[in-house]
């Protein structure tokens, strides 16, 4: 003889009631949420709360990301003098669309949003044609992109690395870089139509996109995915590296005045197209800036090295370890760069004067006593790019404007730099 119970059981109705799915849903979801948290407590328990770099003094993300674009030495030596306390340790184009952009605002301004503008609308029309360069969600795309994932990687650093493949579903900040994706794939979709409408290249000469579909690539010229993959590692690696040197130039050309009249000679002598536009033989005959852009990379060379492998001196690295440079230890060494502490913007032109090295030590040239752009198969194979678009940014505002430091200021990101448009 069976027990009765004190109740009864009614699972089918349970089962048949209309919100079951949606009750079971929040369970999981709530249990999820519970789990995470228990493990994120778990698993920053049992690691150092070492804190993202200079988190209290510079609230936003972004202006932290441009802080460490144009000052990574004193972020760097700040944010890591901070951490290594034992409360944290227990024991990181073409002209005519660079003169628009500064014309909006011709009194002071702040360089970074200007540039960065500037940067990516250059990008633009060469990667995918002056459509692209004219739309207003590519260019957000463009500049907001690598940002986004700088904010999802300090949101994942967060966490213990077995976890990030889940947390990274979840965390608020993937949903920035969805959005650039998004807006990315509506674009190339648009720049594909237009070359299927015209039968061939969006432009003459042919755009990045065009050579991703000609040729050897023309099995890739409908596959939208793969041609926005190409695009988007495009801004990725094309944008901001190109902007922190852009905009360190111009700090350095209003620290050092003296250069402004020598450089603004030098551009505004260059031969021009019919139509007065500069071409690829305009930048080439530039040699002056050139020169004054070289040293401006070598002068700002972040020269602050993270290092943790086992060296002949015991020292240990682990595996997945990220490795940097010290490019600051040649490009400061006295044996190679005669005075390497004073800025001086025609060093290499001056080099340049000797015989046989008429075609040495040009901006985009790497070699083992200059690695600002890596060296060997390593090194970046868009610098060409880079330094015309740079020549052409720096040609126009030495041409269309005057500028300087406000009184008193030094050139600093945070600090406004004035410009008024010589025609008036």
């Amino acid at each position: 003889m069976s027990a009765k119970l004190p109740f009864q059981l009614s699972t089918g109705a349970m089962y048949k009631h209309p919100q079951f799915p949606s009750l079971i849903a929040a369970g999981v979801m709530t249990f999820t949420s519970i789990l995470l948290v228990a493990l994120k407590f778990w698993s920053s328990s049992a690691t150092p709360k070492v804190k993202i770099l200079l988190q209290d003094e510079i609230k936003s993300a972004r202006h932290r990301a441009l802080e460490y674009c144009f000052n990574p030495r004193a972020v760097m030596a700040k944010g890591y003098a901070k951490d290594m306390q034992i409360e944290y340790t227990h024991f990181g184009g073409p002209a005519e669309y660079v003169i628009h952009a500064i014309k909006a605002n011709l009194t002071g301004s702040l360089l970074h949003d200007r540039v960065l503008r500037l940067i990516a609308t250059n990008n633009a029309r060469v990667f995918q044609g002056t459509a692209a360069s004219l739309d207003e969600e590519w260019l957000e795309a463009s500049t907001g992109y690598v940002l986004a994932c700088f904010d999802c990687i300090r949101a994942l650093k967060q966490w213990h690395p077995w976890l990030r493949p889940l947390v990274y579903i979840l965390i608020p900040e993937r949903a920035a870089i969805k959005d650039q994706w998004t807006k990315g794939r509506k674009r190339v979709m648009a720049s594909m139509r237009e070359r299927q409408e015209k039968g061939g290249n969006l432009e003459d000469p042919p755009t990045m996109l065009d050579h991703l579909s000609n040729g050897r690539n023309e099995h890739i010229a409908d596959d939208v995915e793969l041609q926005l993959l190409h695009q988007m590692t495009l801004i990725a690696v094309g944008t901001v590296t190109t902007f922190s040197s852009t905009t360190q130039a111009i700090y350095d050309l209003v620290a050092h005045p003296e250069y402004i009249p020598i450089l603004r000679e030098e551009v505004e002598s260059v031969p021009r197209d019919p139509n007065g536009n500069f071409t690829k033989d305009s930048t080439v005959a530039m040699n002056k800036l050139d020169s004054f852009l070289k040293e401006s990379q070598r002068f700002n060379s972040p020269d602050l090295t993270i290092a943790d492998m086992k060296l002949p001196d015991g020292t240990f690295v682990p595996k997945g370890t990220k490795l940097e440079i010290n490019t600051c230890s040649i490009h400061k060494d006295h044996e190679l760069y005669g005075n390497p502490e004073l800025f001086d913007g025609l060093r290499f032109h001056k080099w340049r004067k000797a015989p046989g090295k008429g075609k040495k030590y040009m901006y985009s040239s790497s070699g083992t006593d200059d690695l600002s752009w890596g060296f060997g198969r390593h090194a970046c194979p868009g610098r060409y790019l880079s330094a015309i678009n740079i020549k052409l940014i720096m040609a126009e505002l030495l041409m269309n404007y005057d500028i300087k430091l406000p009184d008193g200021c030094s050139p600093e990101p945070d600090f406004e730099i004035l410009l008024k448009d010589r025609d008036h």
